[in-house]
């Protein structure tokens, strides 16, 4: 707001007729601001849980949901390329919940803001075995 606030001055100050009423602006506005931040919170929360890989991916799905609704909804098919990257995309996704992720672990006894990277691998015996990916001091 404070990098674009001519804008959004410029915004509130045009006619009622050019954007919209009064009293739906500013209502506007502030339900614009709530919905960022929840996007950030939750964005905040998921990244405690899983990790910016996913994330990522799952953003990139989003667009599929919106040419649904274009195709569905508004009758506009998209161009063959979006189908291509779609594909890619879902490929991607795939290959990122088929492959082993690691898992961060914080040990009571390591030192503060040390954390160690395992991975958990089942060998053809069904033993599980944990491996030492990495450190990293924070």
């Amino acid at each position: 707001i404070i990098l674009e606030r001519d804008e959004v001055m410029t915004f509130f100050r045009q006619s009622a007729s050019d954007t919209c009423s009064i009293s739906e602006g500013p209502i506007l506005f502030f339900a614009f601001a709530i919905g960022g931040m929840v996007n950030y919170t939750g964005i905040g929360a998921f990244l405690q849980i899983s990790d910016a890989a996913f994330l990522n991916l799952s953003l990139l799905t989003g667009d599929a949901w919106a040419v649904a609704f274009s195709v569905l909804g508004e009758g506009i098919v998209p161009p063959a390329s979006f189908y291509i990257a779609l594909a890619i995309t879902v490929c991607g996704v795939l290959i990122y919940e088929t492959a082993p992720s690691p898992v961060v672990v914080i040990q009571k006894d390591s030192v503060a803001g040390e954390i160690q990277l395992t991975e958990t691998v089942v060998e053809n015996s069904g033993r599980e075995k944990n491996g030492l990916e990495s450190h990293a001091l924070a």
